[in-house]
């Protein structure tokens, strides 16, 4: 059976003739696949058509290999995620040593997975108090005297005690050494696997093994105290790596495995853009996911299902003086070279026509250059032919946002006030 491999970036489409999904199971993966929009992989009369879109990573159905990449990569794409994401920026080690601009969006990940957990080691890895029980011949802790009394007094040369010890066996630990050994297994990059393998072994002598669960990762993010926040960013990076690598079903304790691992790039943007926005944007109150209240209510009498009335949300609002002025959406598409999707046209315009603010919706998109330029649609009444509102198309160059973060702040925050006042 002859193997295939395709290479492709976000948004982009292949055909390869002459080649057929091998059996059942295969077909049920992409369908699953097309189903939960991550790739659309389509059996034709005459091939396989495949087309990407926001999701980025690498996945095998059956005999073919599918390599999906962003357009952004590299030393850019590392910073943009360590700023989306809160990592910090580690001096101590030398990113010259490995060939970042060669690797995939999850070797750069795993990179800073390693890079975190090297400087947690380096500093000393976090030690819990953990109660412990036995019977001691030289008493430690307290005495249990409950436990004495039901025994009938001491009878034995050893006391009943309660005790603490410092032990690095802990769910932080835990979950930092199954997240090493998780990253083990997608990582690509040779040398940074011996690194990874290096830094499993120094903790398996000390720490036991448990399964990543999304309950242990939420244990982990609970336990997080001002003593342990440095743990955060390696929980925030295993938390992305194990849930690339599956599908949720109709249930939440129902998912398909992948034979890979997918990202949803439209997340890291969103994340990414919330938090320019939040950081460079003075003088305005920042809301996630406001919600468009009152806007759609169904009609008294009317709704014998006793359904919610739906609530239109922008991904944000700009708010000044307790009052919104600006509705701001955030789609990782590349709306100059691709259209604007019917969909996304009639969600901005209910945002735009909406009243709230200034009768318009922005929509950032991502683009790698300064050549895409501001598009606006007027929304207007189809008899008079007034306006009624508009919607802006808004590139955002993350080349040029990557290279601000390695400046002065001010033209960071300069370049997010132009994109702000653009929006207009």
């Amino acid at each position: 059976m002859t193997s295939h491999t395709v290479e492709l970036k976000e948004w982009q489409s292949t055909f390869l003739k002459g080649v057929e999904l091998p059996d059942n199971e295969s077909r049920d993966t992409a369908e699953k696949l097309k189903e939960q929009g991550i790739i659309e992989v389509v059996e034709l009369k005459d091939g396989i058509s495949i087309s990407s879109n926001s999701y980025v990573g690498r996945i095998k159905i059956g005999n073919m290999q599918i390599n999906v990449m962003p357009k952004i990569k590299g030393m850019p794409l590392y910073q943009l995620l360590r700023y989306a994401y809160g990592l910090r920026e580690l001096k101590f080690f030398n990113t010259a040593e490995h060939a970042l601009d060669d690797f995939s969006f999850f070797d750069l990940l795993i990179f800073e997975l390693y890079v975190e957990a090297e400087d947690l080691l380096y500093r000393g890895i976090q030690k819990s108090y953990i109660q412990k029980s036995e019977e001691l011949a030289s008493p430690r802790g307290q005495v249990n005297i409950k436990k004495l009394c039901i025994e009938g007094g001491i009878i034995k040369e050893k006391l009943p005690c309660t005790f603490f010890n410092r032990n690095i066996n802990n769910i932080l630990n835990k979950v930092l050494l199954a997240g090493l050994k998780l990253a083990l297994n997608l990582v690509l990059d040779e040398s940074l696997k011996i690194k990874l393998r290096r830094l499993c072994g120094e903790l398996e002598e000390y720490i036991k093994d448990i399964t990543i669960t999304r309950g242990n990762l939420q244990l982990a993010k609970s336990s997080i105290n001002r003593l342990t926040g440095r743990y955060y960013p390696v929980l925030e990076i295993i938390n992305i790596l194990y849930e690339s690598q599956g599908i949720q079903l109709e249930k939440p304790s129902n998912s398909l495995n992948l034979r890979g691992y997918f990202f949803d790039m439209n997340t890291f943007f969103e994340t990414l853009v919330g938090k320019l926005l939040k950081n460079c944007s003075g003088g305005y109150l920042i809301k996630d996911q406001f919600s468009l209240h009152n806007m759609f209510i169904y009609t008294p009498g009317f709704n014998p299902c006793r359904r919610k009335s739906p609530t239109p949300r922008p991904d944000f609002a700009l708010m000044r003086n307790g009052k919104v002025v600006k509705l701001l959406d955030a789609k990782y598409r590349d709306l100059w070279e691709r259209s604007l999707p019917r969909e996304m046209l009639y969600q901005l315009g209910i945002y735009a026509a909406s009243g709230i603010g200034d009768k318009t919706a922005t929509i950032l998109y991502p683009s790698i250059n300064d050549i895409p330029s501001d598009q606006k649609i007027d929304i207007n009444d189809p008899i008079s032919t007034a306006k009624i509102a508009s919607i802006i198309l808004k590139p955002i160059n993350l080349n040029k946002i990557a290279e601000l973060l390695s400046r002065r702040e001010n033209e960071l925050v300069g370049y997010v006030d132009e994109i702000i006042s653009g929006a207009t």
